[in-house]
């Protein structure tokens, strides 16, 4: 009688499960399999079980609609290439969402690329399925952005969102504002500096900083991207003036009488080599200019820090026939390129 009434459930246990399995050539048969006609039935199978668990869930996961971003193949489901998405990235995505990169100059390549590099598409632990938090985001591409001993404020915060549009901007390399501006957002003794200049740093005045500084991490104070010295006196050596022959002729510096390689000479004794290039106690250049700018030409300051509390005077004047340079460092002298001025 037991084995009569087991063949009998088995035969109709048979008939129930045999719809399931009927199309699984076709690999289309895996709703069935999982005991639903629904696409929700993925999240309730044994392998998709984790997803609609998280905080934060994707409403297509939330109701259940698989369906709505992918699609079965001709594959055995489950099984490698048993699905496919809807569409490529990102198009897939904008069928929903609108481009958050739309008619920008500058989008970040991330968006371009697909959405999901930053984003999960399931669920995530925080807000709008982010992979990771703030800035550490950004370094799972970005990594090299810390490469430095000292590290910007920002990229330490982790909050490369203050400098940086997200999705990009229209401002190059995606900035929230455009060359100094930017900058000058939080460095505002920098910007009273220039607002009130005669002359400016070239960088500075076409603004771009970073040709000095590095914006993100540098081996040098301030995020500098080559050598300064701090002192105000070192000896001359190439790698203590690294940073200003980025961009200046070393030439000025290395030549006791010259015609042509700087402007500051009387006649053709080199002034420049007379203040900066000695082996113990050369003047860096800060001496004398305004690394940003200053109040006179030249980016030459009116006063000089790097004694104490004093500021040394530096008054420069010009005429048609020369210059003079009044000083705190010493008495006034006089220099021509026309002819040789004797200051004895």
């Amino acid at each position: 009688m037991r084995i009569g009434l087991f063949s009998l459930l088995l035969a109709a246990f048979s008939v129930l499960i045999l719809p399931a399995f009927a199309d699984e050539g076709s690999g289309r048969s895996f709703v069935l399999w999982s005991g639903s006609a629904s696409a929700g039935s993925c999240t309730t199978v044994q392998c998709h079980a984790i997803l609609g668990k998280a905080k934060y869930v994707h409403n297509p996961v939330a109701e259940r609609d698989c369906l709505a971003c992918h699609a079965t193949t001709e594959q055995s489901h489950p099984g490698p290439d048993s699905m496919q998405l809807l569409e490529e990235e990102p198009g897939l995505c904008l069928q929903c969402h609108e481009n958050p990169a739309a008619g920008m100059k500058h989008p970040h390549s991330a968006v371009e690329a697909g959405c999901t590099g930053c984003h999960s598409p399931h669920q995530g632990g925080l807000p709008d399925f982010l992979l990771q938090s703030g800035g550490k985001l950004c370094l799972m591409c970005h990594a090299d952005m810390v490469a430095g001993k000292h590290v910007h404020g920002p990229v330490f915060a982790d909050n490369c969102g203050i400098c940086h549009g997200i999705h990009g901007s229209d401002n190059e390399s995606m900035l929230n504002l455009p060359g100094n501006k930017l900058c000058f957002a939080c460095h505002v003794g920098i910007k009273g500096i220039i607002d009130n200049a005669v002359s400016q740093h070239e960088p500075v005045a076409n603004g771009q900083c970073w040709d000095c500084h590095e914006p993100h991490a540098s081996d040098y104070k301030p995020y500098l991207k080559a050598y300064y010295p701090r002192e105000f006196y070192v000896p001359f050596e190439e790698e203590n003036f690294a940073l200003c022959f980025n961009c200046h002729d070393k030439n000025a510096f290395l030549y006791e009488r010259t015609s042509e390689a700087t402007e500051f000479r009387n006649r053709d004794a080199n002034l420049h080599f007379f203040h900066v290039n000695r082996s113990d106690k050369g003047r860096v250049c800060k001496g004398c200019h305004g690394v940003h700018g200053a109040d006179q030409e030249k980016l030459l300051m009116s006063r000089v820090a790097g004694f104490g509390r004093w500021g040394i005077p530096l008054n420069w004047v010009k005429t048609e026939k020369a210059t003079t340079c009044y000083v705190g460092c010493h008495r006034p002298k006089s220099y021509s390129q026309e002819e040789l001025i004797d200051n004895l």
